[in-house]
């Protein structure tokens, strides 16, 4: 392994660990928000990019905003399950929603509209249907093993990506890069150490974070092959930001 690969691989967990500091000191919508955001996807993607070319990883872009509907299916579904069970069943009823639209939509014959439409849905339906957040919750204090897992978690998956994508292909590795991985991490701990009320709390922030996420990856599969890697990634950045600003906006907005 070179040292410009251990450096790639670094990269990533580095940008979970920034991200928990940050939620640490904002309390759990915050950690949900930036738990949405494509801190872990993101670096891997441009790294694909660097490696293989833009139209490999705009295709694997595509299938990663594609498998947003399946994030959502498992925060919706971990979500509800863990107000009246405990955060073991709340996580394997999650996985389960998962897996059974990524596989769904890996069986589509993809294209852009059809990714981004089924994001919003997905996005949408989540959000619609989550359970409302009711009362207050003490900060997160994230305990010295879950910020541990969240960094091996995140280590662990992009050396998956990085070696498999070149042997299985952008479908596979856009799907892989959509894995919920914060997602089956944090809500467990939060459910466990503070309760369901602290979870919704949690995961309508995750929800408001895939905004960003899906708008990074609608900007990568739309514009890496036309316009070059630096300038896709670039706007990508903007986009998330600007769709996690706007998003936060209007949900304050409402609350107002």
């Amino acid at each position: 392994m070179t040292v410009e690969t251990v450096l790639r691989l670094a990269l990533v967990p580095a940008a979970v660990w920034l991200a928990s500091l940050a939620a640490r000191r904002w309390g759990h919508a915050v950690s949900g928000y930036l738990g949405g955001m494509p801190m872990i996807g993101g670096p891997i993607t441009l790294f694909l990019a660097i490696d293989l070319g833009p139209a490999f990883a705009a295709k694997s872009a595509l299938f990663t905003l594609a498998a947003v509907g399946a994030q959502s299916a498992h925060l919706m579904t971990l979500s509800h399950v863990g107000q009246r069970l405990p955060w073991f069943a709340a996580l394997a009823g999650g996985w389960t929603g998962f897996l059974a639209v990524a596989l769904a939509t890996s069986m589509l014959p993809m294209s852009l509209p059809l990714a981004a439409t089924l994001a919003a849905a997905g996005l949408f339906i989540a959000w619609r249907w989550l359970p409302r957040v009711h009362g207050e919750s003490p900060l997160p204090s994230i305990p010295p093993m879950e910020l541990r897992l969240r960094l091996v978690a995140a280590a662990g998956l992009a050396g998956l990506i990085v070696w498999s994508a070149p042997i299985f292909g952008p479908t596979v590795s856009g799907i892989l890069i959509s894995l919920p991985i914060t997602g089956s991490i944090m809500p467990p701990f939060t459910l466990a150490l503070y309760g369901p009320v602290a979870l919704a709390r949690l995961i309508r922030g995750f929800v408001v974070g895939l905004t960003g996420f899906s708008s990074f990856f609608f900007v990568v599969a739309a514009t890496a092959v036309p316009y070059g890697v630096a300038p896709a990634f670039l706007t990508a950045i903007a986009a998330a930001l600007g769709a996690l600003y706007l998003s936060n906006r209007v949900i304050r907005g409402r609350h107002a």
